[in-house]
């Protein structure tokens, strides 16, 4: 009887150690979706950007729920992947979701000040910063991300 007893409380013991185990995979599993963002500047004009990015931009995509993930300039060229060194200007940023992205980025897009700082800075031939952007919409893949983002 006392045997029975031992291995049913060590059963009972492994299942709810193996349920905490398990939620806590759950919650370390990285969630969220995110934009890795490339700019290709004028010429000459990239740190103007970047300094665009860093003074208003930034604090206006914050000012709506997205998450600066961080902002990069490439230390070399790779012309494979249409990287200049010189004209380049990475960021990425993070969201709960696509759909929220989709609403978030929208929100950019209708916000006044957004319109003044960049809508018609780039409109303009003479101010505009960016020849193009590429976009690329990922998600992660593994539990290893540190990155927290806005709800």
């Amino acid at each position: 009887m006392l045997k029975w007893k031992i291995l049913a409380v060590l059963g009972l013991t492994f299942g709810v150690a193996g349920m905490v185990w398990g939620y806590a995979k759950e919650k370390k599993a990285a969630v969220g979706f995110y934009e890795l963002r490339i700019y290709t500047a004028q010429p000459g004009k990239r740190d103007a950007l970047s300094e665009r990015f860093a003074s208003r931009t930034a604090a206006i995509f914050a000012r709506h729920g997205i998450t600066n993930v961080g902002y990069w300039i490439p230390q070399q060229s790779d012309p494979e992947v249409g990287i200049s060194a010189e004209n380049t200007f990475i960021y990425v940023r993070g969201y709960p979701s696509k759909e929220e992205r989709d609403k978030r980025t929208k929100a950019v897009r209708d916000d006044p000040e957004f319109a003044e700082v960049v809508t018609k800075q780039e409109a303009n031939p003479e101010t505009k910063q960016v020849v193009k952007v590429h976009n690329i919409d990922m998600i992660p893949n593994g539990p290893y991300t540190t990155i927290t983002l806005a709800k």
